[in-house]
């Protein structure tokens, strides 16, 4: 093996674990943002407190781990490179090593390729959240009081906002966009890509159909009555609420409880009657919500 053949070969080996976590990240995210995009610009969300802060925070957090990371790449590698020389020199190469090789890319590989699923369904989750809180903050105005992810039995309540006129959990869900329109038979022609149907007890989105946040919604509004009647120590009626950000969401039969878009929350709230309670009340209702979200599940 010539010299030249020894730098790359030496060189390629070192970057193999780079390119197990850098080619399928690549490819992940090429493909997401040639397929799909966000329902909603996050840029264009009214900001919430520290927001602007908390991307800052988030970058820094960032170049912090890059900078350890490198260091430890920058220090290592002329000890990898020599040592994988010398044993080129040799002509023998550790065949336990090989193991590593092989067995240590194709792991990185599949883990990065999940992670990074991951994190597109968080992102997407993390956006969708925003924009309900930031409509919902139009609601404090009116004298709502409102409430984010409160921790539950194994799961969160999204958001639960308390009213003269009933308690309300919101459930959101985000759903990524196509960026072409997709024909659906089963809506009798074009289905138009930011269009939500409700219909017969599903969600019918441009290429695929749902019923799960339907029954999720449902079960946690269930769930978070029961509490409150207990923490009260009166019945406490919750309305679900279903919130797809960035969506147009049409009902072509009735739905069992509201289904909108966020934009839609400020002005659909106010008009239910789920229940009529008195100010002290609702003080009452916001009083144990509060103790919950300060001490977490009990």
């Amino acid at each position: 093996m010539t010299e030249l053949l020894k730098v790359i070969f030496s060189v390629s080996l070192i970057l193999l674990g780079m390119g197990a976590i850098l080619v399928p990240m690549f490819f992940v995210i090429r493909h997401r943002d040639r397929t799909v995009k966000l329902p909603i610009d996050r840029e264009k969300l009214n900001r919430l407190p520290g927001f602007g802060i908390q991307k800052q925070i988030q970058e820094l957090q960032f170049d912090i781990l890059s900078a350890m990371l490198m260091s430890v790449i920058v220090v290592t590698i002329p000890f990898a490179f020599e040592g994988l020389r010398g044993y080129l020199d040799k002509g023998t190469f550790p065949l336990a090593f090989i193991g590593f090789i092989v067995l240590g890319p194709i792991y990185f590989v599949v883990k990065t390729y999940r992670s990074m699923t991951r994190l597109t369904k968080l992102r997407l989750g993390h956006t969708a959240e925003l924009a309900t809180a930031a409509e919902l903050m139009r609601l404090q105005g009116l004298g709502y009081q409102v409430f984010h992810d409160i921790q539950a039995d194994g799961f969160n309540i999204d958001h639960l906002v308390v009213g003269i006129n009933g308690v309300f959990a919101i459930e959101t869900k985000g759903r990524h966009k196509w960026y072409s329109d997709k024909k659906n038979e089963s809506n009798g022609g074009q289905h138009k890509a930011h269009e939500l149907f409700y219909r017969d007890g599903k969600l019918v989105f441009p290429s695929w159909t749902e019923t799960a946040p339907i029954e999720q919604a449902q079960r946690q509004a269930k769930w978070v009555s029961e509490w409150l009647t207990k923490a009260v120590g009166q019945s406490i009626p919750v309305m679900p609420v279903l919130v797809f950000p960035g969506w147009m969401v049409k009902s072509q039969t009735k739905p069992p409880f509201p289904i909108i878009n966020h934009k839609q929350v400020a002005i659909t709230l106010p008009k239910m009657n789920s229940a009529i309670f008195t100010q002290e009340q609702v003080n009452a209702i916001a009083y144990q919500i509060m103790q919950r979200c300060l001490q977490g599940k009990p």
